[in-house]
């Protein structure tokens, strides 16, 4: 999950590392950004600063699971975390879905959709990327399951789980809202549309497109899978999931350059020559 530095020095410090010391750093430690905890107060504390232009539905969801998660969390200290992890599965649903059905779809919503799928696409390769290559069909069903593919992957191979099959759903399915290539897609029309590409116009030439350089990354590690056999894939899997997290991060990088680079405040003086 990419914890490192004084976070997980913290960790070691105390001990040999065991499930529940990975589950207080990853779930419920406040000061980890990175956290469960972390990242409901840091999406909070960021949509208390858009209050003026985000939804009112929005903003009470989010407002309303800040309030509610330290209650949450203290009853998962005592009993488990089964529970806070599907209250939180049910709430950040609840967010999503009001995001895409009453933000207006303006570049503010593009840039959550892009930030959102390129998110989605390096969560799910750093699970496969912790999958040992000895994996047996329970594993993969975990993984699924995970990933909230379960359901799609019944409805399309049945109950015989293989490597090559969970990965053909995870990666390559067009029609699995949760896959990557899904997410790729969604990421670069969402890029293209923030960029003000032009769509293809009946049967007259194409205008040409300006198309940034976020959006060339993420299509073309989407035409890379696109074009891949779901069998070397999986013959090569860590080498895929490097190259996954690499590109969504170069991307990201590229879309921070493009649209939100600061420019450094110049303050003017007085010329105090002779």
């Amino acid at each position: 999950m990419g914890i490192e530095g004084e976070h997980l020095a913290r960790l070691e410090a105390e001990g040999p590392i065991d499930l529940w010391k990975a589950t207080e750093l990853l779930a419920y430690d406040a000061d980890n950004p990175s956290s469960v905890v972390g990242s409901l107060r840091l999406a909070r504390e960021n949509a208390r600063g858009l209050r003026e232009i985000l939804a009112t539905e929005v903003w009470e969801a989010l407002n309303r699971t800040y309030h509610e998660l330290d209650n949450h969390v203290r009853a998962a200290r005592t009993l488990g975390p089964h529970l806070l992890f599907q209250w939180v599965r049910d709430r950040v649903a609840l967010v999503g879905g009001l995001i895409d059905t009453v933000l207006l779809h303006d570049d503010g919503w593009r840039f959550l959709t892009i930030g959102r799928s390129l998110e989605r696409v390096d969560m799910t390769a750093r699970l496969l990327g912790a999958v040992p290559a000895n994996a047996d069909a329970s594993r993969w069903s975990g993984v699924l399951v995970s990933c909230g593919a379960n359901d799609a992957f019944l409805r399309t191979y049945g109950g015989d789980i293989d490597q090559a099959k969970a990965l053909s759903v995870l990666l390559l399915d067009p029609d699995f809202p949760r896959s990557v290539s899904y997410a790729l897609a969604q990421a670069e029309q969402a890029l293209d549309d923030v960029d003000g590409g032009q769509r293809p116009n009946g049967g007259r030439r194409r205008p040409l497109v300006r198309t940034s350089a976020a959006a060339r990354e993420v299509g073309r590690i989407r035409s890379e899978l696109a074009y891949t056999d779901p069998a070397l894939l999986a013959a090569d899997l860590p080498a895929v999931v490097a190259r996954l997290q690499a590109a969504t991060a170069y991307a990201s990088e590229l879309v921070t350059q493009r649209y939100f680079q600061r420019v450094a405040f110049i303050e003017w003086t007085p010329d105090k020559s002779a």
